[in-house]
């Protein structure tokens, strides 16, 4: 295969090799969009980005995420928050951890790691309180990063999964299969990662031309605990779409209990490719949820903005692919 050259990026991108250059080598003149559209054609091309990498000095990266999300050992932010501290010293910086308890996000007092002056930059891991987040951007002196959620209205960078096009995959992945009775398992208003899943699943239906059943929207936890629970339908479909591996472990055992088996009964598939600690992990297939890439692009954009080569970028997306393993059945006659 041809060695891929800076004029090739810029046929596909239409732009000038300068303007490439410009945007790989982080010097400014470069819009923020401009630039990650050049870095992601240029990543999917295949083009060598380590000689751009600039040998700088690191910088105190903090990292702050809710306890309720954080279980040390087999928590999916806990493996999250592993890869931020990988990327962040690939660059030579260093991480500090603060889990902030719920009483904490109903106040306006900062982490410690803000208040102490003790960091560069901060990446908030999973959602927290919007009021905490809004005040917590405006009144911070250093950079923040959000991973894995988002706050509108506010000029903070986001790094999320593509959770629309992620469980459209999914969607479409089960349909391909000859599955038209499709569940979705997520409690739609609990978070946005979870609506915007919602309405992917949703958007791969009607362009089957396939009603939405609102028996087959089930919830998945407790809006006001966060409590894990579940109650499977009286109608069966053919398979359950799940907003998560773990709603997918809950299926599962669920349709255990009541003697179904998967996916010679029921077909099961998942989202995030995240569940070390249960048996089903080997079976489900699921979208992955690309960790180490998301924690890179949060860890980029935070040090870009701490030796203000980087300004206000919005959102970035990082779509995945499905991991396929034996729980979905094929129902397409061959």
């Amino acid at each position: 295969m041809a060695e891929v050259k800076l004029k090739d990026i810029a046929n596909a991108v239409g732009v000038s090799t300068v303007t490439v250059s410009n945007a790989l080598s982080g010097k400014k003149g470069v819009s923020g969009e401009m630039r990650d559209r050049i870095e992601t054609v240029a990543q999917e091309m295949g083009y060598d980005l380590s000689r751009y990498e600039r040998k700088e000095t690191g910088a105190r990266i903090g990292v702050v995420a809710s306890h309720h999300y954080l279980e040390i050992g087999n928590s999916f932010y806990w493996a999250m928050y592993q890869q931020v501290v990988y990327a962040a010293s690939k660059s030579h910086s260093v991480t500090m951890l603060e889990v902030l308890d719920l009483e904490l996000q109903n106040t306006t007092e900062l982490p410690k790691l803000l208040s102490e002056k003790a960091v560069d930059g901060l990446i908030v891991i999973g959602w927290m309180f919007e009021p905490y987040i809004r005040n917590l951007v405006k009144v911070s002196e250093v950079p923040v990063v959000l991973l894995d959620f988002r706050v509108r209205g506010i000029r903070c960078d986001t790094v999320m999964s593509g959770n629309f096009v992620g469980m459209y995959k999914v969607t479409r992945y089960l349909l391909e299969r000859g599955h038209r009775e499709i569940a979705f398992v997520g409690s739609i208003l609990a978070n946005e990662n979870l609506m915007d899943r919602y309405y992917g699943y949703k958007k791969a239906l009607l362009e089957a031309g396939i009603p939405e059943r609102k028996e087959w929207i089930l919830e998945d936890r407790d809006l006001m605990t966060g409590e894990m629970r579940l109650e499977l339908p009286e109608n069966m479909p053919t398979a359950f779409a799940c907003s998560g591996d773990l709603a997918a472990q809950w299926v599962y055992e669920a349709l255990k209990e009541k003697g179904y088996c998967v996916p010679q009964d029921i077909s099961l598939i998942g989202y995030d490719n995240y569940l070390p600690w249960h048996p089903l992990s080997k079976e489900l297939t699921s979208y992955n949820v690309d960790m180490k890439k998301m924690a890179a692009m949060a860890v980029k954009r935070l040090l870009g903005k701490i030796r203000g080569a980087e300004s206000y970028y919005g959102t970035r997306y990082i779509d995945s692919y499905i991991v396929e393993r034996s729980s979905v059945k094929e129902l397409r006659q061959v």
